[in-house]
C-alpha cells in the first residue's frame, strides 16, 4: 500500500474490514512511514472517542441488515446482468439467424426463472445458525481455553473452552466460512474432541469434500478416521477418492476405505484404477485390491 491507500483504508483496518493480505500490507507500510503512522494514531484516537458513545445494536438487527444488504447487492447485480444480456440479444439479432436467436433468448429467460433466491441457506447447510459474528483469529491457551477475535459491529475478543456453546458455534462458523485456510484448519483441530457431535461431523464431512485447500481437507479426513466404518463417512470417502484433485488426499482416503472390506469399496477402487493418472496412487489402489483378494482380472 502507498500513503494514499493507507489513509483511505485506516477506518476499514480499525473495523476489521480488510482482508488478511490487505491488513498485512497496511501494517507493513505504517511501520516504515512516519507520516502515515502519525495519521493512523490520530485515526485510532478518533475511533476511541466514538466508541465511548457507541450504542450496541441487538444481534437480530445486525443479521437482518446484513441479509438486506446482501439481497440488495445481488439484486443490483441481477439488474446489470439483465441489461448486459439484453445487449447480447441485440447483437445476436444482427449476427445470427432467427432460430439461433430464439435459443439464446430461451436460455436467457430460463436462467432468469431459475436464478437462486437471495438470502438462501448458505449459513445453515451444515446446521449452523445465521452468522452474526465473523472469526478473524484464534489462539489455543495452555489452560485448555481458546481465545477468538471476532467481528460484530466492531472487533472484540471472546475466550472460553471449545465445549462452551458460544465458542463451539464460533469455531463451527470459522471451520466452514473463514477465508483463511489456516484458520479453518485450526478451528477443525479445536473441534476434534467433539467430532462425534451432530453439529461437528457435518462440518468435517463438508470440509473433506468441498474445502478448496488440500491441507484443510486432510485435517478433516484425519478427524474423521475414528468413524471410517460409518456409512455416511464411507460414502464421502468414496466420492473424495473419485473426485479429489490431490493425490495425497486420495491416498489417505484409500487407507481409510480398506479398513472395512466391502464389495462397494472394491468397486470404487476398481473404477479408480481405470482412471487414475498418478502412478503412486494407482499402485496403492492395486495393492489394496490385492489385500482384499479382488481378482486381478477385475482391473
Amino acid at each position: 500500500m502507498n500513503c494514499e491507500m493507507v489513509k483511505k483504508n485506516a477506518s476499514l483496518f480499525l473495523y476489521g474490514e480488510l482482508s488478511l493480505e490487505e491488513e498485512q500490507s497496511f501494517q507493513d507500510h505504517v511501520e516504515v512511514c512516519a507520516d502515515c503512522r502519525q495519521a493512523f494514531e490520530a485515526e485510532k484516537k478518533t475511533h476511541g472517542l466514538l466508541d465511548r458513545r457507541e450504542m450496541e445494536p441487538p444481534p437480530e438487527l445486525l443479521v437482518r441488515c446484513r441479509r438486506d444488504l446482501a439481497a440488495r447487492i445481488q439484486a443490483a447485480a441481477g439488474r446489470r446482468n439483465w441489461l448486459a444480456s439484453l445487449l447480447d440479444l441485440r447483437v445476436a439479432a444482427l449476427a445470427r439467424p432467427a432460430g439461433a436467436l430464439a435459443l439464446v433468448a430461451l436460455g436467457f429467460f430460463a436462467a432468469r426463472w431459475t436464478a437462486p433466491v437471495p438470502g438462501g441457506t448458505r449459513g445453515t447447510e451444515a446446521g449452523l445458525e445465521p452468522a452474526v459474528m465473523r472469526v478473524r483469529y484464534l489462539r489455543p491457551e495452555a489452560s485448555g481455553q481458546v481465545q477468538l477475535i471476532v467481528d460484530e459491529t466492531r472487533q472484540r475478543t471472546v475466550t472460553g473452552r471449545p465445549e462452551d456453546d458460544q465458542i463451539r458455534r464460533l469455531l463451527l462458523a470459522a471451520a466452514r466460512e473463514s477465508a483463511d485456510p489456516g484458520l479453518r484448519a485450526d478451528s477443525m483441530d479445536m473441534l476434534t474432541a467433539e467430532r462425534a457431535s451432530s453439529e461437528v461431523r457435518p462440518v468435517l464431512l463438508y470440509a473433506l469434500q468441498h474445502d478448496p485447500n488440500p491441507g484443510v481437507r486432510l485435517r478433516a479426513l484425519d478427524a474423521l478416521k475414528p468413524f471410517s466404518g460409518d456409512r455416511e463417512v464411507r460414502d464421502a470417502l468414496a466420492r473424495v477418492l473419485l473426485a479429489d484433485d490431490n493425490p495425497g488426499v486420495r491416498t489417505q482416503a484409500i487407507d481409510l476405505l480398506v479398513e472395512h472390506k466391502e464389495d462397494s469399496t472394491i468397486a470404487v477402487l476398481q473404477e479408480l484404477v481405470q482412471r487414475e493418472n498418478n502412478g503412486y496412487v494407482r499402485l496403492r489402489c492395486q495393492r489394496a485390491l490385492e489385500e482384499m483378494n479382488a481378482s486381478v482380472g477385475a482391473f
